[in-house]
């Protein structure tokens, strides 16, 4: 999964943000506030702010204001600040809501979806935002193609293609000469402007759920004229339409104003909104508890400072929607048993994983979507006997597929990835299923490029896979999880040639049909087909001062700026040491 791995990496370059030298070294330099009885109810000083301005370490600083090209925070933090599509999603709930469009509506049995524009919506420049802006914007998202990390997104859209770019173009993100790309191929493209206020939509297949697809910051508008242009948007020459705009980019920050031309500018309260930059990740701790930053996110905590942290009212911790899961290749025996792939299933103890091996860093999966709304009214169960219930029916499937006892049951091939947190989990479950079904591993580790090649060639029994979720919408997660990566064996390849289209027809060179074969369309089905099985969730984490509101955690690490307030007199309780403004 091409924008999985994108984005992996993205998160594997911030784990070295808080890395074992910075925790030793800041950390425990204050062991006694963490280890004695709790002296400060939040780490570092309380520095009120005295006006609505609102100082955020979010990892580094932005690279790019281009919503087609923001991968990952802090670049789609700030595409969500500056830019608004027709939906947007409330923070706590994850629900979409309106925003460019007032209201929509499906038909066709939700193949075909109508979007209602507001009269009032406009560009920075004064311009009315128009229904033909997302079609342009659209259109260019796919001209841009594989340099666009989430162009995977408009998939369902009738007739979405993407452009394959020369490899020259792929390293630079520049624009490329008509000789070097190819024709763009509107004909057939599903999303239409009817009018200046209706946008209508047409997918492959039917999606309930698209107004929260097109949440996501890859569909918000980008005001050009030329769909055909490639190149990143300039922060010189910048036209937005969001709640904030970009007023100035330094070398260690960027500053966004509240945008004066913005429909529902009275809601936003916050005047200024500043990502913070820093020389290294000790900078940033020191910072936050300095008093200097009102929020800290996207650094990957390591155990040790999960621990020490957790004491704190001002430490956050949620799920996130990072999911670990191993794949099946269905095509070998006895692979192809459901039977089989449920025993290996339950067959491993997740809470064990996630407390020993990931050091309580995860949140175990027994479902491939995390909640969007945490459910804090869990039945109490005894943990040791539900493992020995699963276990004793793992076994109880093995005998029934015909090998009782594991008896006769061939060396399981798991493919993982060279990284050492997953030889650790991939060893604990290789345990497990020794203990609890008599089966063997064989765990074969390969380096990036030959594990993704061995997972084309179907070369595995069991994958390990991850996935960055980008999206609340079921039908996208699953066509992510389940069609992209699929070994060759299992459903067909893909070639940067020539691809097969729907109908029949081979797409030329320097394009590529955005359609995969037979999907599975809803967690229930993938539940009960079981090519995958999940793992584990990741967690992410945050410091945020007690005065900010509306900065809220979701499974999408993705808050609202607009929702945000400094409550400028928010005081601590008297037991607590005196908070200070600025």
């Amino acid at each position: 999964m091409r924008p999985s791995k994108y984005i992996l990496r993205k998160h594997k370059t911030l784990r070295v943000w808080l890395a074992s030298a910075v925790l030793f070294a800041l950390m425990l330099s204050h062991a006694g506030c963490f280890l004695d009885e709790r002296l400060e109810p939040y780490y570092g000083r309380v520095v009120v702010p005295q006006a609505q301005e609102f100082h955020w370490s979010d990892g580094g600083l932005p690279q790019t204001f281009d919503p087609a090209f923001a991968a990952a925070p802090p670049d789609t933090d700030l595409v969500r600040a500056i830019f608004e599509g027709l939906t947007d999603y409330d923070p706590r709930s994850l629900t979409p809501v309106p925003a460019v469009a007032t209201r929509w509506e499906p038909s066709n049995g939700g193949r075909v979806w109508t979007f209602y524009l507001r009269d009032d919506a406009r560009w920075s420049n004064g311009e009315a935002v128009t229904a033909s802006d997302f079609v342009r914007s659209w259109r260019r998202t796919m001209k841009i193609g594989e340099l666009a990390p989430h162009t995977e997104l408009l998939a369902n859209i009738e007739g979405a293609r993407i452009e394959i770019q020369p490899k020259s173009q792929k390293n630079t993100g520049a624009d490329s000469s008509p000789a070097n790309r190819s024709e763009a191929r509107p004909d057939g493209f599903g999303v239409e402007a009817i009018s200046d206020r209706v946008l209508r939509v047409r997918l492959r297949r039917p999606d309930m759920n698209f107004p929260a697809l097109v949440a996501h910051p890859v569909f918000r508008p980008v005001k050009v004229k030329d769909e055909s242009a490639i190149s990143k948007l300039s922060a010189t020459e910048l036209v937005s339409n969001g709640a904030f705009s970009l007023a100035r980019t330094e070398s260690e920050r960027v500053l966004l104003e509240r945008a004066s031309n913005y429909w529902d500018k009275d809601q936003v309260t916050l005047q200024q909104v500043e990502f913070v930059g820093g020389k290294n990740a000790e900078s940033a701790l020191a910072a936050y508890r300095a008093g200097e930053v009102d929020a800290l996110t996207n650094a990957a905590f390591e155990p040790l400072a999960i621990k020490l942290l957790t004491p704190y009212e001002d430490f956050r911790r949620s799920t996130y929607g990072a999911l670990t899961y191993y794949s099946f290749n269905t095509s070998r025996a006895p692979f192809d048993d459901i039977r089989v792939r449920e025993a290996l299933t339950i067959g491993i103890d997740r809470e064990r994983i996630s407390a020993d091996e990931m050091g309580g860093a995860t949140e175990p999966a027994k479902r491939f979507l995390p909640q969007t709304v945490p459910n804090t009214q869990e039945p109490v169960v005894n943990k040791s006997e539900a493992v020995d219930k699963e276990y004793e029916r793992a076994r109880e499937l093995l005998a029934e597929a015909g090998f009782p006892g594991g008896n006769g049951f061939p060396r399981v091939q798991l493919l993982i990835n060279r990284n050492e947190q997953q030889r650790v989990v991939a060893q604990s479950i290789a345990a497990m299923w020794r203990t609890a079904l008599n089966i063997e591993t064989e765990i074969v580790v390969k380096n990036w490029d030959e594990y993704e090649a061995a997972i084309r060639a179907g070369e595995y029994d069991v994958v390990r896979r991850g996935i960055v979720m980008q999206t609340t919408d079921e039908l996208t997660n699953m066509r992510i999880l389940f069609e992209e990566g699929a070994p060759a064996a299992a459903g067909g390849s893909e070639s940067a040639a020539s691809t097969e289209a729907p109908n029949g027809k081979s797409v030329p060179a320097g394009e590529k049909t955005l359609q995969r074969a037979e999907p599975i369309e809803t967690e229930a089905q993938a539940l009960k087909n079981l090519s995958a099985m999940p793992i584990y969730f990741a967690s992410s984490y945050s410091l945020v001062k007690p005065y900010v509101s509306g900065f809220d955690s979701n499974v999408l690490d993705a808050p609202s700026l607009k929702a945000v307030r400094i409550n400028t007199g928010w005081k601590q309780s008297q037991s607590a040491p005196a908070a200070g403004t600025r």
